[in-house]
């Protein structure tokens, strides 16, 4: 299915998945495999299948893709070829640009004379995924020199992380590779899969890696109803190795029949013919579409904003949103602020102007611990914990954070459909907030541990079921990380807290202005957008790549519902590297407003 944005692909999914599971055409014990690109669209479509169907919600398994293929290795890397087996564990890595580059300059001094010349075509800052996930790995190690310099080259980056003595270290590509070798070599393994997994979905299919296409036909190329949905005009994981045909390749291959969804339930008409002029220029076949949203009367949907320099664009923003929402029922997670990259140089003053304001901002982007915030507020446990908690420190008033701790409990003890265990259930997490209540009642805020407060609440629950529903939700999945984010989000906000209850609620900052990357964007939808940062500085590497960094801007400015508006504080932008996004804007009617 090829749709636009805000065209309901998630919606279809989720009502796909119901009708499969509900009609029995999908019958038990046999389950839905979703797979997505980011952690939050995995959950989200998670939650929205347990809202149709609770009943049958342990039989949809909603995931991304890395964690699909971690989890394979993790259970079965015992049954790798021999070649490939090692005895002791591994340490995922993320190598860097710079590191691939510099392996790609390091095989000059080691490849054989006759396959240098190739080296040069070899690509660098993508070599992992555009070579090490293009070789498909042998059963056994070849006796000799392979007759390709990128096979050459694959095998070498093998042998200096993976085959060497000491830990292995590896990426996800690398375990792309480990996984699809394994339901190569093991066919009742690929069997069982297909068994267990009749229907396959895969989200934002515009963004699949060669490596994760040759896993996909794998194991589910026969057989299996697989649905691929997404937009290729949103491609925006090019620099990560994403196929540039992936729609066309996969329409191939699984013999498929496309879909085109020409509605937009998300944005206003003023919005959706914007996007019309931006998706012509990345696929002049576009056809346009067409809003099936109401537009609030009194908005420019679209404008363009400069400004003097950063301090005045956030007072003038700051004031702006807080005068909105003095004027209207829209509240701060209304908002959103969306920057190409280095959202963090907005961070600090954004902050400050919108506190004098008495409005917070939450940056999704930064991390805490070793994960980022926005996958840190998604994950299934620390949403759990964090429920808990907040139920413990306030025990009313909060139905909707009961009915989603209460539902987590049920698919970890599977006491779904069971009434009996269902009750059970509920009385345990009921004993576990009042116990959490008075605990918290006696240590407080300005005198407790963050750490303590985490242990306390682990003590509670049953914290090896947890780990286990943990691996079971997202393959390979370490909990220990997420505990250790969880910690340190926790602590950042206790810190500046009068009570538990605020430090919970400050953790979540759920009614916050959102600030953010165009990447963690993806998927999301905020009634006000600002587009912050149309200037060089931000887009530098746009003429690098046109296409793929069109395509970023695309994907930021259809976030939008009801308002968008680009902000630059640079005077000579219309006149630099992103003039042809200028030109777009001007071709569809933009009007620019300077604040002096």
């Amino acid at each position: 299915m090829i749709a636009g944005p805000g065209a309901g692909k998630t919606e279809f999914l989720a009502q796909r998945a119901a009708y499969l599971l509900q009609t029995g055409m999908c019958p038990s014990p046999r389950r839905i495999l979703a797979i997505s690109f980011k952690r939050d669209a995995a959950a989200n479509l998670g939650r929205r299948v347990q809202t149709r169907v609770p009943e049958h919600a342990e039989r949809f398994v909603s995931m991304t893709f890395d964690a699909f293929t971690k989890g394979l290795v993790d259970k079965f890397k015992s049954s790798l070829p021999r070649d490939w087996r090692r005895s002791n564990s591994y340490e995922l890595v993320f190598p860097s640009g710079r590191e691939q580059r510099d392996f790609v300059n390091y095989l000059a001094s080691v490849t054989p004379t006759a396959l240098r010349p190739a080296l040069d075509t070899l690509p660098r800052d993508t070599f992992s995924a555009d070579v090490v996930g293009a070789w498909a790995l042998p059963f056994a190690l070849p006796d000799r020199e392979p007759a390709s310099a990128s096979a050459f080259a694959a095998l070498t980056w093998w042998q200096e992380r993976y085959l060497q003595t000491g830990t292995p270290h590896v990426d996800f590509v690398m375990l792309n590779r480990l996984a699809e070798l394994l339901v190569r070599a093991v066919p009742h393994l690929r069997r069982a899969l297909q068994i267990t997994y009749p229907f396959v979905f895969v989200d934002e299919f515009q963004d699949t890696t060669l490596a994760q296409f040759s896993f996909l036909k794998s194991i589910f190329g026969n057989g299996t109803a697989v649905t691929a949905v997404g937009d290729r005009k949103q491609r925006i994981m090019g620099f990560a190795g994403a196929l540039p045909n992936a729609f066309a390749q996969f329409i191939r291959d699984f013999d498929a029949t496309p879909y085109p969804l020409s509605w937009n339930f998300r944005s206003s008409q003023g919005l959706v013919d914007l996007q019309h002029v931006i998706a012509s220029r990345l696929d002049p076949t576009t056809i346009q579409v067409i809003s099936r949203t109401t537009a609030e009367h009194g908005h420019e949907p679209v404008s363009l904003w400069t400004f003097t320099g950063v301090a005045r664009e956030a007072d003038c923003i700051a004031k702006w949103i807080a005068d909105d929402l003095a004027q209207s029922q829209r509240t701060p997670a209304d908002f959103a602020l969306v920057a190409r990259q280095k959202v963090a140089d907005f961070e600090a003053r954004f902050r400050a102007r919108l506190a004098e304001h008495n409005i917070r901002l939450r940056n999704d982007d930064a991390m805490v611990g070793k994960m980022r915030l926005q996958d840190l507020l998604k994950n299934d446990v620390a949403r759990l914990l964090l429920g808990m908690l907040r139920l413990a420190a306030q025990p009313s008033g909060l139905g909707s954070v009961w009915l989603e701790a209460s539902r987590t409990m049920e698919r970890i003890h599977g006491a779904a459909g069971d009434d009996y265990a269902v009750r059970r259930v509920n009385d345990e997490l009921t004993q576990t907030i009042r116990s959490l209540h008075k605990w918290l009642n006696q240590h407080p805020v300005d005198s407790t541990s963050t750490s303590d407060v985490i242990a306390r609440g682990l003590e509670l629950v049953d914290v090896e079921n947890l780990r286990r529903h943990a691996r079971a939700a997202a393959r390979g999945e370490d909990v220990d990380v997420v505990f250790d984010a969880f910690d340190a989000r926790l602590a950042q906000v206790a810190a500046h807290a009068s009570d538990w209850a605020a430090a919970f609620d400050d953790f979540e900052s759920a009614n916050a202005v959102s600030l953010l990357t165009v990447h963690r964007s993806k998927s999301l939808e905020y009634h006000t957008v600002f587009f912050l940062g149309l200037d060089d500085d931000q887009w530098w590497a746009h003429d690098r790549d046109v296409d793929g960094s069109t395509s970023t801007f695309f994907v930021g400015l259809s976030r939008a519902a009801q308002r968008l508006i680009f902000t630059s504080t640079s005077a000579f932008a219309r006149r630099g590297k992103i003039a042809d996004l200028y030109a777009m804007l001007d071709e569809a009617g933009v009007r620019e407003r300077r604040w002096i």
